[in-house]
């Protein structure tokens, strides 16, 4: 039933959105003496955010068509390399480039919102890689008749994907995907997968939740498994291709963010009403950017959020060695030819200091010598992969590892 109110609110709320939007356009059109009075510059403010909140949500495109490597400019073109239902293999060619770099396949998550919320992660890495993502489909999007998506299904697609990238690549895991790419690395590497990663860096993601609890994982444990999947999970309605698929919806999920850290969205908004006002142009881009991104979700397979929450954030599967896949223990030990890198952040709220890290324990047959771990000082959760210490510091340092596991270097 949430759903379908949802999607009456939007239509409902069309009339009222053009005739915002009329009346941004009418006063963008007065004179610059009239467009410098707080009231008017406030005004248009309120009215771009009530435009950007209440917009019909696009998959967000990453608009990548050019890099600098070695101080010369190239294009990017994206091309699906290998497609599936739920998500697909996108890889960022980059045209012209005859020097082979390291391929790095970037795990994005399934939490919320878009891969494109990696846009500056890729947009870094392909200065000096050969870069992949994983780019997930919102469920509504997907037809009932193609299956549903789970753990399982989705270890199998990066297990796929690696295979058609070939041997020697990197798996890059951005928050909640960190165990399953430590899964697949100890997977492909029992199976001896030809195509079984060099290496494997886990950013910012819960190896571990027990260590240093965050709101998150206390809220994973505040509640049964059976009140998410009767409280959270809702029926797609027609005029989706997804219509009667299970699904974690993505405005509920925007809306569980948001009231983590009320004050912190309440400020920002503040801040750029305050910068509409003051003609800080900077201010107002950033805050654009970043929402535009923050509010466009995803809906996610109920099978996939359940399990999640499920064995990863209450029973702890994985770092207790009692996750399975396809009914097989999966055994992080297995892992020995594999580098691994952590890399978290000083402040993240969401997967704190040592529930990364902990996947340095559970790995305890690679040698020390191809283990590595990074703590950024001064950054949260997003800092960990996106703003000028990620580009700066962070991707170098996760530069540096790479080349030093990679036969291309």
């Amino acid at each position: 039933m949430i759903y379908q109110l949802k999607k009456l609110q939007t239509e409902l709320v069309k009339p009222i959105r053009t005739a915002a939007g009329t009346l941004k356009r009418t006063l963008s059109s007065l004179p610059d003496k009239q467009l410098r009075k707080p009231q008017v510059s406030s005004a248009l403010g309120l009215l771009d955010i009530f435009a950007r909140v209440t917009r019909e949500i696009k998959k967000p495109a990453f608009n990548i068509t050019k890099t600098i490597i070695e101080s010369q400019e190239y294009a990017v073109a994206e091309e699906i390399a290998l497609a599936r239902p739920f998500g697909n293999l996108l890889h960022f060619k980059v045209q012209g480039m005859k020097k082979r770099r390291p391929k790095v396949l970037i795990m994005a998550p399934i939490s919320g919102h878009f891969a494109t919320l990696l846009r500056d992660t890729v947009k870094r890495m392909l200065a000096d890689h050969d870069v992949y993502i994983t780019d997930w489909i919102s469920a509504n999007m997907v037809p009932l008749n193609l299956g549903t998506f789970g753990l399982d299904e989705y270890n199998s697609y990066i297990i796929s994907f690696l295979q058609k990238m070939g041997p020697g690549a990197h798996v890059m895991a951005v928050c909640q995907p960190v165990v399953q790419g430590l899964a697949v690395c100890a997977i492909m590497s029992e199976a001896n997968d030809p195509c079984t990663p060099a290496s494997v860096i886990l950013m910012g993601g819960p190896v571990d939740p027990r260590k240093n609890p965050t709101m998150v994982n206390r809220f994973a444990e505040s509640f049964s498994i059976e009140w998410f999947k009767n409280n959270l999970i809702q029926i797609v309605p027609a005029g989706f291709p997804g219509v009667g698929r299970r699904v974690y919806p993505g405005f509920i999920q925007i809306m569980a963010f948001i009231s983590m850290n009320p004050h912190k969205h309440f400020d920002a908004h503040t801040q750029y009403l305050i910068d509409c006002i003051e003609k800080n142009d900077k201010g107002q881009i950033k805050h654009r950017e970043f929402y535009d991104e923050y509010l466009t979700p995803m809906d996610m397979d109920a099978d996939f959020f359940i399990e999640t929450v499920d064995k990863v954030f209450k029973k702890y599967e994985f770092a207790r060695g009692t996750m399975k896949y396809k009914g097989k223990l999966i055994d992080p030990k297995k892992i020995t030819k594999t580098a691994l890198l952590t890399v978290e952040g000083e402040r993240d709220d969401i997967s704190a200091l040592g529930q990364t890290y902990a996947a340095h324990d559970l790995c305890s047959n690679i040698p020390k010598k191809n283990k590595r771990s990074f703590v950024q000082p001064g950054v949260g959760h997003y800092g960990v992969f996106s703003g000028s210490k990620w580009r700066g510091i962070i991707a170098p340092v996760i530069t540096e590892f790479i080349c030093k596991h990679d036969k291309s270097c």
